[in-house]
């Protein structure tokens, strides 16, 4: 008599034992918004940028430069995740302001639009740890599995136009092509589609309308600089730059260490993709500002603010499903030892 084994479990099903296992009463507070923590973090971290300003402005040497580009970028960085935040309606409990807050003080001074932000992260949680997952290809090792493929990965500069591009109004019409296939392979292109998927009549406008804080903002902030006693030029060095070196790449590298296992083929790691972290302070303010790190409690429950993560992490922390890491750059110098990786790499 022979026996077979289950079918592993796929990660919607352990996402809803984990979910299942937490008392409603605990819930609720975990989900409960305090609408001041949204202003304060927000003012405390565009003053952080001020002072990253003020000092380039002040002393206008090399080193006071670089000062304020590490300052600077650190602090859009925070407020970059302040944004992801408000994607999952977790900023403030106004839902008209918490978009407002995102879409005016965060999205727009870094050239993003919050709605097409929301429609690709939410992609991502809907199909994290499966093919269909539009993020997949900054967790799995294809195109980094060797270290020097991983550090060009690790520069932002082998993803930047793809990362770019999925949140355009291309990324939708891709997205939405990813979806009829889908919907094709399972026998129902003839359905009809879900309230809400029907594009815009007029993409080109819809694009303007939701760049509307970016093509004011920029505008505005290129005649602050240039009323500062700062060269012109310091826009493109204290503004731009920082966005690309100090929030662009970090997110890249944090978002491949909170999703990424050594195994190989991708699929054998699928149900590994719980990841959190317990980083030391200055790792967590590089890599995971305002409780980024415990990522593995984000995707259980969304919803939960930032400040209330470390409550959902002392409950779930001991589960199996979930694997917790102590350091982002030690787990970066593991992969690169490891690669590159066969079907026959432990894991660890």
């Amino acid at each position: 008599m022979t026996t077979t084994s289950p079918p592993p479990m796929t990660m919607p099903d352990i996402e809803r034992r984990i979910r299942q296992a937490i008392a409603p009463s605990q819930l609720r507070q975990w989900l409960t918004l305090n609408p001041t923590r949204a202003y304060r973090d927000i003012i405390l971290d565009w003053l952080g940028i001020g002072l990253g300003l003020a000092i380039a402005a002040q002393f206008q040497t090399l080193w006071s430069y670089a000062i304020a580009i590490l300052i600077i970028g650190n602090r859009q960085y925070a407020l970059f995740i302040l944004a992801h935040d408000a994607i999952h309606g977790a900023l403030h409990p106004n839902r008209r302001l918490n978009d407002s807050l995102a879409r005016w003080l965060v999205y727009g001074p870094m050239f993003m639009a919050l709605e097409d932000a929301r429609r690709n992260h939410l992609q991502h949680h809907r199909h994290m740890g499966t093919p269909a997952d539009p993020d997949r290809y900054l967790h799995t090792f294809e195109g980094k599995n060797s270290p020097l493929a991983f550090l060009l990965y690790c520069s932002g500069l082998a993803t930047f136009g793809k990362t770019v591009l999925k949140v355009t109004p291309f990324g939708r019409m891709n997205m939405r092509g990813m979806n009829m296939r889908g919907m094709n392979m399972r026998g129902m292109s003839n359905s009809t589609p879900k309230t809400g998927s029907t594009p815009p009549q007029n993409p080109l406008k819809d694009y303007v309308k939701q760049r509307l804080p970016v093509l004011i903002w920029q505008p505005l902030l290129i005649w602050l600089f240039w009323l500062s006693p700062l060269p012109i030029w310091a826009y493109l060095l204290l503004w731009v730059f920082p966005i690309y070196a100090l929030v662009f790449v970090p997110d890249e590298i944090r978002a491949f260490c909170d999703h990424g296992v050594l195994r190989h083929p991708a699929s054998s790691g699928d149900s590994l993709r719980l990841v959190s972290f317990g980083p030391p302070f200055w790792e967590a303010a590089m890599f995971a500002p305002h409780h980024m790190h415990y990522h593995a409690e984000h995707h259980l429950w969304p919803a939960i603010p930032h400040y209330k993560l470390h409550l959902a992490h002392d409950a779930v922390r001991d589960r199996p499903e979930i694997t917790v890491r102590r350091s982002y750059l030690g787990f970066l110098w593991r992969v690169v030892r490891s690669l590159p990786l066969s079907s026959q790499t432990p894991v660890v």
